[in-house]
């Protein structure tokens, strides 16, 4: 007795054309370069911005354990996949109050050991603005302004971008 193969078709038939075109994975978007991609965010009524690649995760709120004689700033260290993170709360800092009706997440900065998160209320957001939309910023909290990269006007709210690891300076 000998083992026979057939070739029978196996699985669905193909898609029509305009089906297959909108099953395809989308093209990459070519990046504009008068065009400023932020992740916007907001602590309390602070309007805050960060480059996509160094604010890396969004994660809810995970067990926080404090540490003894920290600054009030320094909620405690979280752990992140296995990884120790410091958490920090810069409502304070920033001189706002969380926001009430928002829900508290964990905005994580950095890949490796430096890594750190800060409390932010509700979801991040993608936004763009033009460099015509820089402008120089108006009175910022003590502590804030040498961190400060850059402010943007989007209709008339600003929204500011800062060095977090030089902020953090301001914390500890």
């Amino acid at each position: 007795m000998t083992n026979a193969t057939f070739n029978l078709p196996l699985g669905l038939p193909p898609l029509p054309p305009e089906l297959a075109a909108l099953a395809a994975p989308p093209a990459p978007a070519e990046e504009d370069p008068n065009q400023i991609v932020r992740q916007a965010f907001r602590i309390g009524h602070m309007r805050l911005l960060a480059p996509f690649a160094i604010a890396s995760e969004l994660t809810e709120m995970p067990n926080v354990y404090p540490l003894p004689r920290a600054p009030a700033n320094l909620l405690g260290l979280v752990n992140m996949h296995g990884r120790i993170v410091p958490l920090f709360d810069l409502a304070a800092l920033f001189e706002t109050l969380h926001l009430p009706r928002e829900k508290r997440m964990l905005l994580r900065f950095g890949h490796d050991d430096s890594a750190f998160g800060i409390v932010i209320d509700g979801l991040p957001r993608r936004m763009v603005f033009t460099p015509d939309s820089q402008v120089i910023p108006s009175q910022l909290p003590a502590g804030t302004q040498d961190a400060v990269l850059a402010t943007y006007l989007s209709g008339s709210d600003a929204w500011f971008e800062f060095d977090y690891a030089q902020l953090l300076i301001h914390v500890s």
